[in-house]
């Protein structure tokens, strides 16, 4: 379930990558979104049905249409003898409370987020079983039997088909346009303030003011949220002389090219902003070593042998740790190594998947014991 009809953010690229690798034979999806659009179209090339339900935010004015999609999703609970609704977001969570209501329909909520939300104490009371997709999740909820019993932490996936080391990075460079002999930066995600974007734009000034030299190239790989922050990038940038080391490369198709090409992945993801963001094992994968902001669910992807973290909100702390790489290359070498390894061992799509079909397994089963 998704409320986007988009596939431009963490939630609903792994909510894709999932049903891409769910074994068939086990798990049959479907999917509800709002309407046509890039997600109707990639889950229906996947062999995925897809059908369209308004998920409307939970505001006074609202509540009508929420009734309204809880209705038609009961109808189809009932109409396709469904098992499991499994939304990720607290809006979507109570519309699914809603729906189930009457039916043997179970909830399972992927929990993504490690910021708290208002209505968490009810619907953690609604839902038969939570996935979160790092340790840290858990701590939005209270410490009853009843959650304890039905949390599972499974931790997300990259396709390792493409989230891999380059076999030739010299000649992957050459191909993107990008110099040999520069270190590179690449920042991954909705280029947003809450994501850091603009202290890794002043931490970018700092290294240029310091040897080496010439200071590091930064790539930015997302859709600008507001388009407006755009402008403030560049003006910062201008301003510090760095504007000609900054490449927009706005929403991609092919970032793992990006990452495979870069030395480092920088994250400065404010705290309670995301969970377990995705682009620090997709980076990994790539061999590129993460810099992520010190924060919970950053702090369960990024070990000390394989990235490091940072103070939020440092310009000066990111420019520390990125200076410290392109000093200690051998440093840089192992982490690099090591990233690798744990995301092939850790953060494998489908070893995410198998956990998933699991947990389904055990809670339907217990259902029907039940009945």
């Amino acid at each position: 379930m998704s409320h986007y009809p988009h596939l431009r953010m963490g939630g609903q690229r792994s909510m894709a990558l999932l049903i891409e690798h769910l074994d068939r034979r086990i798990v049959e999806p479907l999917a509800i979104c709002p309407g046509p659009g890039e997600l109707t179209d990639h889950l229906t090339a996947l062999g995925c049905p897809v059908v369209h339900i308004p998920l409307h935010p939970i505001k006074l004015r609202t509540l009508p249409g929420v009734w309204d999609s809880s209705r038609r999703i009961r109808a189809l609970l009932r109409q396709r003898a469904i098992d499991i609704l499994a939304p990720d977001a607290p809006r979507d969570v109570l519309t699914c409370g809603l729906a189930k209501l009457g039916t043997q329909a179970l909830l399972v909520w992927f929990v993504r987020l490690t910021g708290p939300d208002r209505l968490d104490p009810l619907l953690e009371r609604l839902a038969d079983g939570f996935i979160g997709d790092s340790n840290a999740t858990r701590t939005r909820f209270s410490s009853s039997p009843r959650v304890t019993a039905r949390y599972r932490t499974i931790v997300g996936g990259a396709d390792l088909r493409r989230f891999r080391p380059p076999d030739d990075r010299g000649a992957l460079r050459h191909e993107l346009g990008l110099p040999a002999d520069r270190f590179v930066l690449v920042f991954v995600g909705q280029v947003t303030r809450p994501k850091g974007i603009l202290e890794i734009v002043d931490a970018l000034a700092r290294l240029h003011a310091t040897p080496p030299s010439p200071g590091p190239l930064l790539l930015i790989a997302g859709a600008p949220r507001p388009p407006e922050i755009t402008g403030e990038i560049e003006a910062r940038a201008r301003a510090s002389g760095v504007w000609t080391d900054v490449r927009l490369l706005g929403q991609r198709e092919d970032v793992h090219r990006w990452m495979q090409a870069a030395d480092v992945l920088l994250s400065g993801s404010y705290r309670d902003t995301e969970g377990m963001s995705r682009v620090l094992y997709e980076a990994m994968a790539c061999g590129a070593v993460p810099i992520a902001t010190d924060i919970p669910g950053n702090r369960d992807a990024v070990t000390p042998d394989t990235g490091l973290l940072v103070p939020e909100r440092s310009a000066d702390a990111i420019a520390h740790a990125v200076t410290s790489l392109r000093q200690h290359p051998e440093r840089l070498a192992e982490l690099r190594a090591q990233g690798a390894r744990r995301a092939r061992e850790t953060f494998d799509i489908r070893s995410h998947a198998r956990g998933v079909e699991a947990f389904y397994g055990e809670l339907v089963g217990n259902l029907r014991r039940r009945g």
